[in-house]
């Protein structure tokens, strides 16, 4: 090992390069505040979607969205108002942290589809996904809103399958969102018939 500058170096077998001992560990330090910012990031798009979506429907209405929930003629597999926000949280965070592994995935090779494609699946889900509250609570429009729980439904679908070719965790990690999606398209369609 030599010494230059005061910090001391080596080479850097891969790629024959010098690479410094203490600028290797600022490197590593950027990169994984890179990827911390890039998931608070993931998170929170996924969440102020659907707080902008709770926030439009409440306006529409003028009250909350628990309220009329309550106020719905309901199948008795439907659960209680407050299971919705904890299920959706749950699912901000491994549905964003799924795409967070997408994105921070090496490029896949040619049988793949590129990480900008699964994102653009991704990202659809994500405006996909704000526009079932206030179309179902906001304007009250149960059958509109149930086409598009399934349009999530699907999306959500290929996303995962997409993923699973890039990042088997990311494709793990939305499997919860896809279930659950395909859950409340069952529920938003017994929801609209008996409330039509």
């Amino acid at each position: 090992m030599a010494s230059v500058a005061g910090a001391s170096t080596a080479k850097d077998r891969g790629n024959s390069r010098v690479v410094t001992k203490y600028g290797d560990r600022f490197t590593c330090r950027d990169g994984r505040l890179r990827r911390a910012t890039a998931w608070i990031g993931a998170v929170g798009l996924y969440g102020a979607a659907q707080g902008l979506s709770a926030w439009a429907a409440q306006r529409a209405q003028g009250r909350g969205i628990r309220p009329q929930y309550t106020q719905l003629e309901r199948p008795a597999f439907a659960p209680p108002g407050v299971v919705f926000p904890v299920v959706w949280s749950a699912l901000n965070l491994t549905t964003a942290t799924s795409a967070w592994r997408v994105w921070r995935a090496r490029e896949p090779g040619p049988q793949a589809p590129s990480r900008r494609e699964v994102l653009a699946w991704w990202a659809l889900a994500v405006i996909i996904r704000s526009g079932y509250t206030p179309l179902a609570f906001g304007g009250r429009r149960l059958w509109t809103a149930t086409a598009d729980a399934a349009f999530l439904f699907a999306i959500m679908a290929r996303y995962a399958f997409l993923a699973r070719r890039v990042d088997q965790t990311a494709a793990v990690l939305a499997a919860p969102e896809v279930a659950w999606t395909a859950f409340a398209t069952v529920l938003s369609t017994a929801v609209a018939a008996k409330n039509s």
